[in-house]
């Protein structure tokens, strides 16, 4: 295999893109790949475009890691076509694909929707104004999101719901690709089987006051109200912990985090922790029994990818996108059955099975097996 110069295009805020991207450089560079690993603020489309045209001479091949919160696209369309024209292999890695992700579908659909107020020709007014600029906002959506279908020299998808929604950026299906979300390491953690795992539990708890001998359940990363944390929380066994560890989101502005604290104060719960230092993340990934990742809505999950790695036992919700962990983790459709398996999973010998799932999974889908088929995506 020919070693390359490789570009990736990613996220210098803290975020799963990021971690992920900072994975794939190292799994890359352990290929014999020499590859330059470039961070770009949220939707800092100055920062983007400049970027575009830094790339070193010697880097043929850019790796755009992609999800519609880090760049706006029309910028992004910019920066692809910069590259193309420096003589420069786009490979677009597309994490997210879904109509609702676009600002611009909303206000089409908005406008399709218009409710009449009245006045006959101050509705006609209204109407033939909301059908222009439903008209120019459907051009810019679909202009956008072809231009990045026709820069790309190939496009990869991480999900089969995202690969499924292919069709709206190409219909050249010799650029499309499908690589699984690979399980990937906690950043600056030891790997699990190293050492004393119950040695190193009970020095996390007593680090962070969590008691030694209860049964703690996790729920990690952003606090987004598509993770239905106050549904986890109802669902936890009084004699069991849950903790959130993690952060309120940027993009959250409904307030849930306090929607949150308010459910617990209101129901005077004594067996939530909710702790909110992204930093000690990591700490509290590795001190609980069992993670809980109840999402009604998902691509993939960075978060279950570390807790695969971790080798801890999960739920998952019913959501496709956790099909691809297979035994490692209980399914639960409700608040019922999400409740039947939070007390199924305290069983010794349920979370000795879901973890020896995972131990195969964290070797079929390894960073370096997945840095492979990003390298033969690579258009010669």
């Amino acid at each position: 295999m020919t070693a390359r110069h490789i570009t990736i295009f990613s996220s210098k805020e803290r975020c799963g893109i990021q971690t992920y991207s900072a994975t794939l450089a190292e799994a890359l560079r352990g290929l014999g790949h020499r590859v330059d690993l470039v961070g770009i603020g949220w939707w800092d489309s100055r920062a983007l475009l400049r970027e575009a045209g830094s790339v070193a001479a010697s880097s043929d091949v850019v790796i755009v890691e992609h999800e519609f919160a880090l760049y706006r696209n029309a910028a992004l369309a910019l920066a692809m076509a910069r590259l193309r024209f420096a003589g420069k292999r786009v490979l677009l890695s597309m994490h997210e694909l879904d109509p609702d992700k676009f600002w611009n579908y909303h206000k089409v659909v908005a406008a399709l929707h218009y409710r009449m107020r009245g006045s006959v020709f101050g509705d006609l007014a209204r109407i033939l104004w909301s059908t222009a600029e439903a008209a120019q906002r459907m051009l810019r959506y679909r202009l956008t999101l072809w231009l990045l279908g026709a820069l790309a020299d190939r496009i990869v998808f991480h999900s089969p719901r995202a690969r499924a929604n292919a069709g709206l950026v190409t219909g050249d299906e010799r650029k499309v690709a499908e690589i699984p979300h690979f399980v990937e390491p906690l950043p600056g953690v030891a790997d699990p089987r190293e050492g004393d795992p119950a040695a190193r539990r009970r020095e996390l708890r007593e680090r962070l006051g969590l008691p030694l001998e209860r049964f703690i359940f996790v729920s990690p990363g952003f606090l987004f109200r598509r993770k239905r944390l106050i549904e986890v929380i109802a669902a936890t066994p009084p004699d069991a912990l849950i903790v959130l560890a993690g952060t309120e989101s940027p993009h959250e502005r409904e307030g849930y985090l306090e929607e949150i604290r308010r459910y617990v104060a209101d129901h005077g719960l004594r067996n939530v922790v909710i702790d909110t230092d992204y930093d000690r993340m990591p700490d509290h990934l590795l001190a609980a029994d069992a993670f809980v990742l109840f999402y009604r809505d998902a691509f993939q999950s960075g978060i279950a990818s570390h807790a695969i790695w971790a080798e801890q036992p999960c739920i998952f919700s019913s959501d496709p996108a956790f099909d691809m962990y297979g035994g490692a983790g209980l399914r639960a459709s409700s608040e019922e059955e999400l409740r039947r398996a939070m007390e199924e999973i305290q069983s010794p010998g349920v979370a000795e099975r879901l973890r020896e799932d995972a131990r195969r999974l964290k070797r079929e889908l390894s960073p370096q097996a997945m840095a492979r088929l990003y390298v033969q995506a690579i258009p010669s």
